[in-house]
């Protein structure tokens, strides 16, 4: 009963990483998707500068969901706010909301 003869690590690990890329990658669509359309609408800059990147950092997969930083660098002040200014978040909710959709889609790879 020896299962450990037949063990293809390198294989194992070149599915199962990507898997979890492709599934990091349709849960970032997703989430951008619905910032997007929770994205104040004025100009439709913000809206078009929303976007999201997928990629490893040492023993992870990671999915960064945000702002362009060029034209559209007053997003993050949108979201948070200023002393100014309150607070109209589009990217926390769009993850947070749809939490449930973001790890369906994430473990389905």
């Amino acid at each position: 009963m020896s299962y450990v003869k037949d063990w293809d690590s390198k294989a194992l690990i070149a599915s199962v990483s990507g898997r979890l890329i492709n599934g990091m990658d349709k849960a970032c669509s997703f989430a951008a998707e619905q910032a997007r359309a929770k994205a104040p609408k004025k100009t439709g800059l913000l809206k078009s500068e929303i976007d999201y990147e997928v990629r490893p950092e040492g023993n992870s997969i990671v999915g960064y969901i945000g702002v362009k930083k060029d034209k559209a660098f007053y997003g993050l002040w949108r979201e948070l706010g200023t002393s100014k200014m309150p607070a109209h978040p589009f990217l926390r909710p769009a993850v947070f909301e749809n939490a449930d959709q973001i790890v369906k889609l994430l473990t389905e790879g």
